[in-house]
């Protein structure tokens, strides 16, 4: 018997596919690693994850300071 899920197909680069494998063990919601670039996720939780990976970029991103 075929079963379906709903899901979302998402292409990410390495660094951002294990920030969400170590963020899936406690969330649960990949549904296929598919490749090392490419997941299937539940789509109630793409928002939450675009979320943590904006928050993440933000935290890893260098600003530089402008002194007038």
């Amino acid at each position: 018997m075929v079963k379906a899920v709903k899901g979302t197909f998402i292409e990410c680069d390495s660094a951002a596919r294990e920030v969400l494998l170590k963020l899936n063990s406690k969330e649960k919601f990949i549904i296929e690693d598919l490749d090392s670039t490419h997941l299937f996720i539940n789509s109630t939780h793409l928002k939450r994850i675009q979320v943590v990976l904006d928050e993440l970029m933000d935290a890893n991103t260098y600003k530089a300071n402008v002194v007038k």
